[in-house]
């Protein structure tokens, strides 16, 4: 029997619902997804509840529509909430035990629990915590410590924790369309869940996921994850550039963005140099604003960006560790030539990343922004899960009260 599981993200651009299932392969197919434009959010944090609450009943409508006219009768009870936000914080933490000869079984277990027992703040909600590598006697990068001799056992841990009120809000928002939230988990490092290989991890990957109203990053290294955060810039900002520096509407902004403009500046010449838009004056069909000055706009936002995390890896004395590349997720990643600017800005191998282990993507033009969702639902399947993802309801009873 198959293992069946659901995840939300209600991000700044679109709220996103989907349904994978697990087979005895271990390979995740996203039986059925649906996505509408987000509401009442914005810079990845919800403003307006009510509204939230209507874009999660559209998508558990246009979901459930599609597994009716598929022959199912069952609603989602549950899901698992994808998580980005710049009030996402990682946070080093080291646990310390004295030993008595030799690292035994009990020592380890001790150690593990006092480094996952550390007491966050009471507006601060754990999201997730990592083990690094653990130190004896000052000897570090030990993987494994049990039968070495030593005093003291120390294990480094990465701490993932979000504001507490942002998680409640979502919780309230899906609770007002009938939805359970079972577990938050960060965007960033559910999208590496979904992209990259162990063999990458082990030899050093960024993950770089480029979301609407922030950007969130995971990096990789020997294995385990050595540094993560959220960077308060995303699709939205290139937008409000775009806008403001064109004089144009957001609808029209965001459609010169995802259909016009390349993270590179372009070197057209000739009637490909100029781009058509339509003009908000009633003697003008439409008026032409230069490529090169589009694309300039948008390349400064992202040398910004990546510049940022250039330098905060720089910081860490990581970024030439990372011998596998970088990553590229989220819808952001859906930008023309923002490969070859990262590659150019970063300094090392950049690909986009098309979920791993998946089916179900084959129809998506760009399946690097299912990341994060797609990493939720493989979370979910290791995590094995066993609370009943669905209720016995029928289709759409009770949604809409």
């Amino acid at each position: 029997m198959s293992d069946i599981y659901a995840a939300l993200e209600i991000g700044t651009t679109r709220t996103l619902l989907a349904i994978g299932e697990a087979g005895t392969s271990g390979r995740i197919k996203l039986t059925c997804h649906a996505s509408i434009p987000s509401t009442g959010v914005r810079k990845s944090k919800i403003l307006d509840i009510k509204q939230a609450t209507q874009a999660i009943k559209g998508v558990l409508y246009a979901i459930e529509k599609k597994q009716s006219e598929a022959g199912s009768d069952i609603t989602i009870g549950n899901a698992y909430l994808v998580v980005s936000g710049q009030h996402i914080k990682a946070d080093p933490f080291t646990g310390s035990i004295q030993i008595d000869g030799r690292v035994t079984d009990n020592d380890i277990n001790d150690l593990s629990e006092q480094a996952h027992n550390m007491t966050l703040p009471k507006d601060r909600e754990l999201l997730d915590i990592i083990d690094q590598d653990y130190n004896l006697d000052n000897f570090g990068g030990i993987s494994t410590p049990k039968g070495m001799a030593g005093r003291v056992l120390k294990l480094n841990t990465l701490h993932i924790h979000a504001e507490r009120n942002r998680i409640e809000d979502a919780r309230t928002a899906a609770n007002g369309a009938r939805l359970e939230i079972r577990e938050p988990l960060f965007a960033a490092t559910c999208a590496a869940e979904a992209v990259i290989e162990e063999y990458e991890r082990k030899n050093g990957a960024l993950v770089i996921d480029l979301g609407g109203g922030s950007t969130g990053y995971a990096a990789y290294i020997d294995g385990y994850l050595v540094s993560s955060g959220v960077i308060g810039v995303g699709g939205d900002h290139v937008t409000n550039d775009i806008a403001h520096a064109f004089q144009t509407n957001q609808s029209q902004a965001e459609a010169l963005k995802t259909e016009e403009a390349s993270a590179t500046i372009s070197q057209e010449r000739g009637e490909a140099s100029r781009v058509k838009l339509q003009s908000s004056s009633p003697l003008l069909d439409y008026r032409t604003i230069s490529r090169h000055a589009l694309d300039t706009v948008v390349n400064a936002r992202l040398r910004e960006l990546f510049a940022v995390i250039r330098d905060t890896l720089e910081s860490q004395d990581l970024l030439h560790r990372l011998h596998s590349g970088v990553v590229l997720t989220g819808g952001g990643a859906a930008m023309r030539n923002i490969d070859a600017l990262a590659q150019r800005e970063l300094g090392m191998n950049v690909r986009r990343g098309r979920p791993l282990g998946v089916d179900g993507l084959e129809d998506e033009p760009h399946p690097e922004s299912f990341a994060s969702i797609c990493g939720a639902l493989q979370y979910a399947h290791h995590a094995n899960a066993t609370k009943p993802l669905f209720g016995l309801n029928k289709l759409f009873g009770g949604l809409f009260k």
